[in-house]
């Protein structure tokens, strides 16, 4: 979702190129290793064993393999292993192998998301005295996107640690796998959906809006393909950038997969083919997604090729094969493009697997509740930034420390500027920065420059009551960034997609969002009312307001008269009757 922000505020500030291609090779991030290498082979995910003449002496080499083994057995996967040893043989450890095997096992155990006490915790990291560990680099959980891809901030999960969590929602049907996506320690699971198809939609996996391609992610992948099948299509059900970004390069590992693409995609500074963008099949690998009004009937197939791009592959492949095999067991309803007036659009699809029950969104709604997700708790130095009062703070990694921080970080996610927080003058912020305790420096490495921490939070979990409007206990709801910044342009053409997804799929259980909270049990009522804020009538002063509390729709409130002013959307249909400009640190700005 930051990339939705990123696209509307993106004419404001100096143009960046984006990412125009992606390598489907993989460097390995951690420089200066000269006792120690391993060679990836990207067709079966393998290891070579490193020969007696990458160690320095021959109890190295034999410790390695006898740790290896070890840990083999264990079901971690062998290049991970191979990056966790090498990183030990390089930080100066024991030479006693018993020494040697104690610290690896803790370095693993950290590595895969296994709590420890502090005094394993501070074992595990040579970098920093922190009571809190820092996970390592390794290859398993990396894959070099770039600081600046496809926005213009350094996002979490883009070039450093970016590791994932699978999870199976309906057995031997459907799996999430999660990683994570944020700016300065703001983090939010973003999530890919692989479902099961049955013989009769042509069997094999389908995936919806895949990942980051990392090591982890892709083995994970190759053993659901041994059990369930070859991946056989892998499908981009969004115009967002963050999902895009990642589409390609993860395609890449699957030659025999068919892609199929969301209507509408756009890329900035320049108007670009998806096949410039680390997509590489063409032909009837490469399509477009049929319109749901083709399928559903309500469009003939000449007016469906004439509606898709002059580019002759699609129209081609549209006429000779019309509707997917899949479609058997995936309906779907697309929202066609709401184009901004200066860059950019908002699209995306609805997808719902008919045996399960389950709709498969990207952006349009999402669930959170006080228990921070799997992936977020897998490294929580983040939540654990986000749970001090202020820096001076010196936090336990408790159950409840880290509710307190997710809780806050989803108000930063959601709303980008929390009422609650006071902020800190610059100069001060640096000078209490330098004086942060040694304990507490891990919490925002990597992500936050120089341990700044600009803010107070106000005393007595005042927050809470913030948060409590949002979550309402995991309902679903619209974002804000969406009601107040672009579904409100086109509040009928949304509403009208909503009614279609409610009318055609009644006997709808669950939702899986693409970000926050995963597999929500929700029916089409509690999906509808998701998006009540844009039912708002301005003239006859009906307001159904926002979950987020007024004051803290104050700074969108800004963005979203801004962005009008400047002409890169057009002004709110529905949304300018709430109280955010009335209430909260900006009201007096520019009052209307």
């Amino acid at each position: 979702m930051y990339s939705l922000l990123c696209s509307l505020l993106i004419v404001c500030v100096p143009a960046i190129t984006e990412v125009s291609a992606f390598s489907k090779g993989y460097t390995q991030p951690i420089s200066n290793r000269p006792h120690f290498a391993t060679t990836y082979t990207e067709e079966d995910d393998t290891h070579i064993t490193p020969s007696l003449n990458n160690f320095a002496t021959r109890e190295e080499h034999d410790t390695h393999i006898t740790l290896k083994n070890d840990l083999v057995h264990q079901q971690h996967d062998s290049g991970y292993i191979d990056d966790l040893l090498q990183q030990k043989w390089h930080t100066g450890s024991s030479s006693k192998e018993t020494t040697r095997r104690k610290t690896l096992q803790q370095m693993l155990a950290v590595a895969s998301g296994i709590s420890t006490s502090p005094a394993i915790a501070s074992a595990t990291t040579s970098t920093t005295s922190s009571v809190i560990p820092i996970p390592p680099q390794v290859r398993q959980t990396t894959w070099p996107l770039g600081k600046v891809a496809f926005s213009l901030l350094p996002l979490a999960g883009s070039y450093s640690r970016r590791a994932t969590v699978m999870e199976e929602l309906v057995p031997g049907r459907i799996w999430t796998f999660d990683q994570i996506q944020g700016v300065v320690a703001v983090n939010v699971p973003v999530r890919m959906v692989v479902i099961k198809l049955s013989q009769e939609a042509g069997g094999g996996l389908w995936i919806h809006n895949p990942l980051a391609p990392t090591p982890q992610l892709i083995s994970y992948i190759r053993q659901l393909e041994k059990e369930h099948g070859p991946v056989r299509h892998v499908v981009l059900g969004t115009v967002a950038l963050e999902h895009k970004a990642t589409f390609g390069p993860f395609s890449q590992y699957f030659s025999k997969a068919t892609c199929w693409i969301q209507p509408g995609q756009w890329s900035f500074p320049v108007q670009l083919p998806i096949t410039f963008l680390g997509v590489t099949k063409s032909d009837e690998k490469l399509r477009m997604l049929p319109s749901s009004q083709y399928l559903h009937g309500e469009k003939t197939l000449e007016e469906e090729v004439q509606s898709l791009p002059s580019l002759g592959r699609y129209r081609y492949w549209a006429k000779k094969s019309p509707v997917p095999e899949w479609y058997t067991d995936i309906d779907y309803e697309t929202l066609e493009p709401l184009k901004f007036q200066s860059v950019g659009a908002y699209s995306e699809t609805a997808f719902f697997h008919k045996h399960s029950k389950s709709l498969l969104i990207t952006d349009c709604v999402c669930s959170v509740t006080k228990e921070p997700p799997k992936v977020i708790q897998e490294d929580p130095r983040a939540i654990l930034f986000h749970a001090r009062d202020s820096i001076d703070d010196i936090i336990v990694d408790d159950e409840q420390t880290r509710q307190k921080g997710w809780r806050r970080m989803v108000q930063f996610g959601l709303v980008f500027f929390p009422s609650q927080i006071d902020v800190v003058p610059f100069g001060e912020a640096i000078s209490e920065a330098s004086k942060i305790d040694p304990s507490m420096k891990s919490l925002g490495e990597g992500s936050v420059p120089g341990n700044l921490y600009p803010w107070t939070w106000h005393d007595n979990d005042a927050d809470l009551t913030n948060f409590n409007a949002i979550s309402k206990n995991g309902k679903l709801f619209c974002p804000p960034i969406l009601t107040k910044l672009i579904l409100d342009r086109e509040p009928e053409l949304t509403l009208e997609w909503v009614d279609r997804i409610v009318k055609r799929f009644k006997n709808m259980t669950h939702v899986i969002p693409g970000h926050l909270n995963n597999y929500v049990k929700a029916d089409t009522k509690e999906f509808s009312e998701a998006f009540d804020p844009l039912r708002s009538n301005p003239k006859e002063g009906r307001v159904y307001p926002q979950r987020t509390l007024a004051e803290d729709l104050a700074l969108l409130q800004e963005a979203s008269d801004l962005l009008t002013d400047l002409g890169v959307v057009a002004a709110s249909q529905v949304c300018d009757l709430e109280k955010a400009r009335e209430v909260g640190r900006f009201s007096a700005i520019a009052p209307r």
